[in-house]
């Protein structure tokens, strides 16, 4: 009994831990979220709803609808960006009104959540290229956090009386790492 009431928390507890964010919910339970799939595919993932994300490359604001161009990135559980990954190409979202290009500078993280409404035919500097487009209805700004891990070996020892080491006196080692997350 208490084995299964175990799994059940844990469960529980996982499924909480991925969840995703209520401004990248969608109406189908299982979204796109291949980029590869799009872009190779256009005419399956047409009116598709689809999760996307990865770096904001170029925004700007049209007379009714904001344009962010956005190198795409392969995405976590919960719509999260995995900056380590290999970008795999780029599209386009579409967004209804004014969006500040200050907030959503290029260099940013972003995911998006709309449907797929065909390709666009545009250039990355002088090179010919076809992007997808998805026309955006809900979107998730995100941040990378520097965290820094230390590993503090002066401070582990043991140390009795009098046969205490040079590393009982604080004179060790010390080894650090930094890290990089992505958080709301």
């Amino acid at each position: 009994m208490f084995r299964v009431l175990f799994l059940g928390l844990l469960t529980v507890f996982m499924v909480g831990c991925a969840s995703v964010p209520e401004s990248l919910r969608t109406q189908s339970e299982s979204p796109i979220t291949d980029f590869m799939l799009i872009r190779d595919n256009p005419a399956i993932a047409q009116d598709q709803e689809v999760r996307l994300g990865g770096v904001i490359a170029a925004i700007r604001n049209e007379k009714r609808r904001t344009r962010i161009e956005i190198v795409s990135l392969p995405l976590t559980s919960d719509g999260r960006p995995k900056i380590d990954a290999k970008p795999q190409g780029r599209f386009v979202g579409y967004a209804e009104g004014f969006i500040e290009p200050l907030e959503y500078r290029p260099g940013r993280l972003l995911t998006v959540v709309g449907k797929v409404n065909g390709q666009e035919q545009g250039t990355v500097g002088e090179f010919d290229y076809q992007f997808p487009v998805v026309v955006i209805s809900g979107r998730q700004l995100w941040q990378v956090k520097q965290e820094i891990r230390i590993d503090d070996f002066a401070r582990y020892h043991d140390c009795i009386g009098t046969r205490c080491s040079f590393m009982s006196y604080g004179v060790g080692f010390t080894r650090g790492e930094v890290t990089q997350r992505v958080t709301k």
